[in-house]
């Protein structure tokens, strides 16, 4: 079914239910309380696979080989487009701030 939940929602539908029954088993056993929330797995996608933002060199590396060669995987894509990002953030950023320096607004409002 093409509407079915992706399993992310399904854990996070389940979790109250796998609580609820394994709970008073768990505490019988010694268990720690905490260990339903184990189950669950998050699929936030958050997790990093390159160089720290801070290290510019190997991003300026990596942001080019978005150019010149093709990812062989999704996360080297990724790593690829968030390299690149930097760069393209600082560069409009620049190019806006000189382009208000160079042509400021001529109206009163300003």
């Amino acid at each position: 079914d093409s509407r079915a939940p992706p399993a992310c929602a399904l854990a996070a539908a389940m979790l109250p239910l796998v609580r609820s029954r394994t709970a008073p088993r768990l505490l019988r056993s010694g268990a720690p309380a905490l260990a339903p929330q184990l189950v669950a797995k998050r699929c936030l996608g958050g997790s990093v696979h390159g160089p720290p933002l801070t290290d510019l060199m190997a991003n300026l590396k990596i942001a080019g080989e978005f150019f010149t060669k093709g990812a062989r995987s999704y996360p080297e894509f990724k790593q690829q487009c968030v390299s690149l990002r930097l760069f393209a953030f600082a560069g409009v950023t620049a190019g806006c701030a000189w382009s208000l320096f160079w042509d400021p607004p001529k109206s009163s409002y300003w």
